[in-house]
């Protein structure tokens, strides 16, 4: 997941849910960066397989 907005990142996140697989949870390789609000919000509405939209700087969307 990649945005133009730049903020601190303060969330370890799976990159793939590990639903309680010790071995992917624990794989350094399926962890990612995030800032609280995308990995409360936009991360965990691509799980439940919603669509988003994106926006640039410019107001165009983003594919």
């Amino acid at each position: 997941m990649q945005q133009e907005v730049v903020e601190p990142a303060n969330v370890a996140d799976h990159i793939k849910p590990h639903r309680g697989d010790v071995d992917l949870f624990f794989d350094p390789n399926n962890l990612q960066s995030l800032c609280a609000a995308c990995h409360d919000s936009t991360k965990q509405r691509i799980e439940l397989g919603q669509t988003i939209i994106s926006f640039d700087s410019c107001g165009w969307p983003i594919d």
